[in-house]
């Protein structure tokens, strides 16, 4: 006889890493929305969010640390990124990232295309991305 019920997928354990530097309130949100919507359409729960907003990556990255100790302790596993860029903007550094999260067993997935908010062209705002 066979059973009726389709096999049962392990649910997935998503987390956000975010890093706006410097720090701009409306970037980060818009990434954070980007990120809530691309786990929507991968069917993931919603995701725990770890933020290091206005923290040079050459400094102490507290929440990344967090989401290391997640990932390495199981509580995570599939990470959603805008980019590797968050984790550094060396991209040496931010490769050794991604392999230790895919040692501990994570996917790393980042957006596809780059995202940032849309110039506000009545205001004249620029998003910090593109401020250079």
């Amino acid at each position: 006889m066979d059973d009726a019920h389709p096999p049962v997928r392990p649910v997935r354990r998503p987390a956000m890493y975010l890093r706006c530097h410097p720090y701009d309130t409306r970037e980060a949100e818009y990434v954070r929305t980007a990120m809530e919507m691309l786990a929507v359409r991968l069917g993931l729960p919603f995701p725990e969010v770890y933020a290091d907003h206005g923290r040079s990556a050459r400094g102490p990255l507290p929440a990344l640390e967090n989401l290391l100790r997640a990932a390495e302790q199981g509580w995570t596993d599939v990470v959603l990124v805008p980019g590797p860029f968050v984790f550094s903007l060396d991209d040496r550094v931010a490769a050794a990232t991604v392999a230790r999260l895919a040692r501990a067993g994570c996917e790393v997935v980042e957006t596809p295309g780059r995202v940032v908010r849309p110039v506000d062209r009545f205001l004249g705002g620029v998003p910090a991305a593109l401020s250079g």
